[in-house]
């Protein structure tokens, strides 16, 4: 029976698969990250087909949530995509008919109806999931579609608060793209706020998620360096300018590329290099600038005129009125400089009554903005003073001056709200790492329990490997000493029959012998004639009978004396009887096995015995001939 290192080596293959399969147990276990990887990999790809084959690889509650986000992305600019994707999702929600799947089907056309504008529709879906929502799923999607609807309705106070509910929930379940979305929106719901602290933590939160130098979204960067600017740290934007350089250049959309450019534009001209400025200006017609960019790029134009050549500012800034009137809120923010020095200049250049109708169609932005409102006083008193009309000047003044005190106080309360918004960052953040802590500790128990299950099975099915190989190889020693047995039986009983033949063959040639010598003397008794035929035919009785007992012999010993040395070569052969020796002679010098089984005076099998123990005792193959021995000796 074959030792442990032994058995060990024989089933090497075997062992190396069963170790092989352990670890894989224990990967298994451990493993979870299919959505994960899956969710970012479906976020960015735009081919339908492709989403769907992925889609096809989650597993019933983890496809759910992240195709039906897909579904409403493809909705806005996708529609046979959109069509093809609802399609496959909703028959597969159908067939599985589960509860996470039916929930997060009305969550996906809760975010098309936000989309659409349908708020009756959103609330409905809203409450369909809410009934059926399992908390133990990933309810992220659930969280954002209430989110956005709180967002849609302008009440910022109850989206921030599903936002940092649907962030937790984007913690717990490692998720991500929704842990970006949330961070995001919630630094955008602060920037507009004008909590510029609190929406930087946001925003650098976000691009802190990414793989150094890969995937950021230019849009994020853009607004990380607004955020810089607006607090006036324009050396850190440039720095973090430079940091994402090659990302930016690499904007796809035309939102992304403006904001950039309008941002490279205001920061150049703030660190005074005016050229760089107007080269950014000439490559971006008026004609191409974003609604919603629009006044921010004014600024920058009028900055930079005002720099190279005051005298045009009133002339450009009127050629811009439909700007201003189109977004009047923005302009009152960021032009009023620019304004107040154009109704100086001259005083038809805007009307009174124009900038109270303008205010009017925007009457909800000015209602909790008192520096917007101070602004819009401001220019009032300018028009009425540039007319003479010193009354409404100065009372119009002294409203702007009332809002602008308002506006003192309440930037006190903007800041003390900033200082609570980056506190509850922070509080975030550890909760964050308090969680994360938790899961890691988690993870661990379980690869704890894991390394210890998948030991005891690997243990076992080792175990079991060991007393299987074992039980083999006490088989196939057994096996094989029963062969031997047998063959030693057969041997056996082969060498007695040899025996028994030689020694028949032997007893008919002493009676070949006897009967040649008893008609050699009959013949010698007739040959009263003295005829010569029959001595010659007694002489040649004579000669059979001793033929067989001597002359065949002496020619394999006449062999030995002539080539003797042979055996000097050879000296493992020294100890064989004298026929074994005889039997090697002959074969070296090229008799065949019947001659010389008529010599030596044994059988053709004899020969072959021998042959085959000769060859044993030299360690060759029977592709070696024999008459090699002859011209080869001591090569062998």
């Amino acid at each position: 029976m074959g030792n442990p290192k032994q058995l060990l080596f024989q089933y090497k293959w075997v062992v190396t698969s069963v170790v092989i399969l352990g670890i894989a147990l224990i990967v298994y276990l451990l493993d979870d990250t299919g959505e994960d990887y899956y969710r970012d990999e479906i976020e960015s790809t735009v081919e339908v087909d492709s989403v769907i084959s992925m889609l096809d690889k989650l597993p019933s509650g983890k496809y759910e949530s992240v195709g039906y986000d897909k579904v409403a992305i493809f909705y806005e600019n996708q529609r046979e995509s959109y069509e093809k994707l609802l399609m496959y999702i909703n028959d597969r929600v159908s067939r599985d008919n589960t509860e996470y799947g039916i929930a997060s089907s009305f969550v996906g056309r809760g975010l098309v109806s936000l989309k659409k504008g349908e708020m009756d529709s959103v609330i409905f879906f809203i409450q369909e999931a809410e009934k059926i929502m399992p908390m133990s799923n990933n309810r992220c999607s659930y969280f954002e579609l209430i989110a956005m609807y709180h967002f849609t309705r302008g009440d910022l106070k109850m989206s921030k608060n599903y936002l940092n509910k649907g962030l937790e929930e984007a913690i717990r379940h490692r998720d991500q793209v929704k842990r970006r979305f949330f961070l995001n929106k919630l630094g955008s719901i602060c920037f507009n706020e004008a909590l510029y602290g609190a929406a930087s933590k946001y925003f650098l939160e976000v691009y802190s998620t990414y793989p150094s130098g890969k995937g950021v979204p230019a849009e994020l960067i853009g607004n990380i360096i607004s955020v810089k600017m607006v607090e006036g740290n324009y050396q850190e934007a440039e720095t973090f300018w430079k940091k994402n350089e090659e990302l930016l250049a690499s904007a796809r959309d035309k939102y992304s590329r403006q904001l950039i450019a309008i941002n490279r534009m205001e920061l150049s001209m703030h660190l005074e290099r005016w050229d760089e400025g107007a080269d950014l200006m000439k490559s971006m017609p008026d004609s191409l600038i974003l609604n919603n960019l629009r006044i921010v790029y004014l600024a920058n134009q009028l900055t930079l005129v005002k720099e190279k050549n005051p005298d045009a500012l009133s002339r450009i800034l009127g050629r811009k009125m439909e700007w201003v009137s189109e977004d009047y809120f923005g302009a009152v923010t960021r032009l009023k400089p620019f304004l107040l020095e154009a109704i100086r200049l001259d005083e038809t250049f805007v009307l009174a009554d124009s900038l109270m109708s303008w205010k009017d169609a925007v009457a909800e932005q000015f209602e909790d903005n008192p520096l917007a409102l101070a602004n819009h006083h401001e220019l009032l008193s300018a028009i009425f003073r540039q007319k003479d009309e010193m009354k409404e000047a100065y009372e119009a003044l002294q409203v702007s001056n009332e809002y602008k005190d308002r506006y003192h106080l309440l930037d006190d309360s903007v800041k003390r709200a900033d200082f609570t918004a980056k506190k509850d960052f922070e509080s975030m953040k550890t909760k964050q790492f308090a969680f994360e802590k938790e899961l890691l500790q988690q993870k661990k128990i379980n690869g704890y329990l894991a390394g210890t299950y998948g030991s005891v099975v690997l243990t076992l099915l080792l175990l079991v490997l060991f007393l299987w190989a074992r039980q083999t190889a006490k088989k196939k020693e057994l096996d094989w000493a029963q062969m031997q047995l047998h063959v030693q039986v057969e041997e056996k009983e082969f060498l007695q029959k040899e025996k028994e033949l030689n020694a028949r063959i032997i007893g008919m040639s002493e009676l070949v012998m006897e009967k040649s010598l008893e008609l050699s003397k009959k013949l010698k008794q007739l040959n009263t004639n003295n005829s010569p035929e029959i001595e010659t035919l007694r002489k040649e009785l004579e000669a059979l009978g001793r033929v067989e007992t001597t002359s065949r012999p002496q020619i394999a010993d006449s062999k030995l004396k002539e080539q003797g040395d042979i055996f000097e070569h050879y000296p493992q052969l020294k100890a064989m009887n004298l026929t074994e020796k005889r039997i090697f002679i002959l074969s070296v010098d090229g008799y065949k096995s019947k001659d010389i089984a008529a010599i030596v005076g044994v059988t053709p099998q004899y020969i072959h015995n021998v042959r085959s123990k000769i060859r044993k005792v030299l360690g060759v193959d029977n592709g070696v001939n024999w008459e090699s021995f002859k011209d080869k000796r001591g090569q062998v």
